[in-house]
């Protein structure tokens, strides 16, 4: 397939790209050919083609009305091909109808069958997930490259320097083989290593001994060894920065030298035969980014061991700290690449936020309400010096050109704050204070309670439309932080978006048209700001009782940024503009203010709504 940020091919199976690192989460959707049901008032449906593009607001569109625009697109793309090319011999005939075979595999094929025709029922392509992984019972992290490895050369070389007398349960330790004996093998502390000239047999001693004399080798007493072992032999020498080792290993730094062991900082230019980070082998020559988990292949930094060929029978065994990830034996010596583990915790006093929001009606609709509502809710306390935050952060977009928008994304704000904090935030304190243990939440229950609170707005906003005869709708996004954890949500074509390393990443898809002719490369990812149909949506709360939830689990690093914001910001500031506004931010507040000022400076035709939450 290819990737839709830089067209790359990439495996069929591939979950991010080798190339830029791009995620495939978003699946393309399959919309069968049965007609759905609409659900979209009539008033709404006779003007899904006729309203003017630069002032229509949001709107849902139902599975059928989004067939029939697929199926005018490849007509018309049908009718253009033929009459540019005429086919006037049996070869461009057969491309010809090659081409239409091919425009007829495009996203939107008939749905598989599981059963037998006449008894299955059309799926609604609103209650299709739109990610790989099941997003209620088993949430997936979201597909960001994780921070590179940042262990300085300071630290590498204290953990070489100690590994000797590191207390580490169940060590490895590592004899290097002389190349006679490459592949006799002992077992030492439960482990298997190579054995050395030292463990030789006595007849096997003596005859190495009688070769070395007939060749001229002169052997050092053992009782000397401790006063030559900060030198290196002349037969051991210290290679020099630059040199590569199995094609692959490049030495930046020398961090120590003896007469038994090399240590040296390295680069590995063959990132793609083993990910640093998800330890995936699926990766290809050539190869940028790892298709398991995002991460960066080029340029890892390990720590490199390097032996001579034999080594003395009183020489210290070996052991490491970090993981072993590859060993290998060249002109005579032995070679062990050690990735390094850092023990530090990444929040060593806990997880401390920072976080603000901001909304205004945009200079376009300034005299109308503002159909935008955003939540900041949280809880951080530090107990024993250790900060663990709770909350909640939410934008609400109450979907405009229906019955009291407003209403709806106030309704949903209301219905999740009441709920949160009666269970996120009230729960632990009753609990401490009728003296009972209170038990950390796992992720299964976090996930339902999160699930749980979108439906009950939903249902809320379901249920005043029935009672009232209103058509009021909301899109919403935004995430629920617990400890090192952010569970992102998303219903519509609101964004969240991450910054981590002054990179931002879209966390969520769009439920919208447009962002399915993007997963379907049908259109390119710039084109979502100026197609005719970018406000037409296929999800909402409001909408139907059984709506589907885009709900997933990101770790957090120190350093992030998250943003959740409506489409009035995202529409109107580009990611690259909201990347350098946040980035340049030195608080949240500040942050919202500046990305709202963006959108109206850059037209301000709709609401706009923004929540930042810096973690540190």
């Amino acid at each position: 397939m290819l990737c839709p940020s830089c067209n790359a091919p990439n495996r069929d199976d591939a979950k991010f790209c080798k190339k830029c690192g791009q995620s495939f989460r978003v699946e393309a959707t399959k919309v069968p050919e049965a007609a759905v049901v609409s659900q979209v008032p009539v008033s709404t449906q006779e003007h899904v083609d006729t309203v003017d593009p630069d002032v229509a607001p949001t709107q849902i569109i139902s599975p059928q009305q989004m067939v029939e625009y697929h199926n005018r697109r490849w007509q018309q793309e049908l009718e253009r091909e033929q009459a540019n090319s005429q086919p006037t011999t049996e070869q461009n005939q057969d491309q010809a109808a090659s081409n239409q075979a091919d425009r007829q595999t495009l996203p939107y094929p008939p749905a598989p069958s599981t059963g037998s025709p006449e008894n299955e029922p059309a799926q609604d392509i609103a209650d299709m997930p739109t990610i790989l992984i099941d997003p209620y019972t088993n949430p997936g992290p979201v597909p960001i490259p994780p921070p590179p490895p940042s262990v300085s050369t300071e630290e590498a070389a204290a953990a070489a320097q100690s590994t000797a007398s590191a207390e580490e349960s169940a060590p490895i330790p590592l004899v290097p083989p002389a190349p006679e004996a490459a592949e006799t093998t002992a077992a030492t502390n439960g482990h298997t290593v190579p054995a050395s000239a030292g463990e030789a047999s006595p007849e096997h001693a003596a005859t190495t001994n009688a070769e070395k004399e007939d060749d001229g080798v002169t052997q050092t007493p053992s009782d000397e060894l401790d006063e030559t072992r900060a030198t290196p032999p002349a037969d051991f020498p210290v290679l020099a920065v630059g040199t590569t080792l199995h094609e692959r290993y490049e030495i930046a730094q020398i961090i120590s030298e003896s007469a038994e062991e090399h240590v040296y900082g390295v680069i590995d230019h063959q990132g793609y035969q083993h990910c640093w980070n998800c330890s995936s082998e699926q990766n290809s020559e050539g190869d940028e980014f790892c298709i398991e988990c995002g991460a960066e292949l080029l340029n890892a930094a390990y720590t490199m061991h390097e032996y001579p060929a034999t080594k003395s029978s009183d020489a210290d065994v070996n052991t490491f700290q970090g993981t072993i990830v590859n060993t290998f034996v060249e002109q005579g010596r032995t070679y062990a690449i050690e990735q390094f583990q850092a023990i530090a915790n990444a929040f060593p006093t806990g997880v401390h936020l920072l976080a603000a929001c901001d909304s205004d009606a945009g200079d376009v609709r300034r005299s109308e309400p503002n159909e935008d509502s955003t939540l900041v809710l949280m809880m951080q306390r530090v107990h024993e010096s250790q900060a663990v935050p709770l909350g909640v952060f939410i934008v609400a977009d109450g979907l405009g050109g229906h019955d009291n928008g407003q209403e709806a994304s106030r309704l949903a704000i209301n219905t999740i704050a009441e709920r949160m904090v009666r269970e996120l935030l009230a729960a632990p304190l009753t609990s401490e204070k009728a003296g009972d243990a209170v038990e950390k939440p796992d992720e299964d229950s976090l996930v339902s309670l999160l699930q749980s609170t979108i439906e009950d707005a939903n249902a809320a906003i379901c249920q005043v439309n029935q009672r009232d005869k209103t058509d009021m709708g909301s899109t919403i996004t935004g995430f629920m932080v617990v400890g090192d954890y952010a569970y992102i949500l998303n219903v519509g074509d609101s964004r969240t978006y991450m910054l981590r390393g002054g990179q931002i990443y879209q966390l969520t898809t769009d439920h919208s048209l447009v962002g399915q002719l993007v997963a379907g490369g049908l259109i390119q990812p710039d084109d979502v700001y100026t197609h005719p149909q970018r406000s037409q949506i296929f999800r909402s709360l409001g909408d139907k009782l059984n709506v589907q939830i885009d709900i997933f689990k990101q770790q957090l690093h120190p350093g992030d940024m998250l943003l959740s914001c409506s489409d009035g910001l995202w529409e109107m500031v580009r990611n690259p503009q909201i990347e350098s506004i946040i980035n340049n931010a030195p608080d949240p507040q500040t942050a919202c203010t500046q990305l709202l000022e963006a959108a109206n400076a850059n037209g301000g035709e709709d609401n706009v709504s923004a929540v930042a939450v810096f973690v540190h």
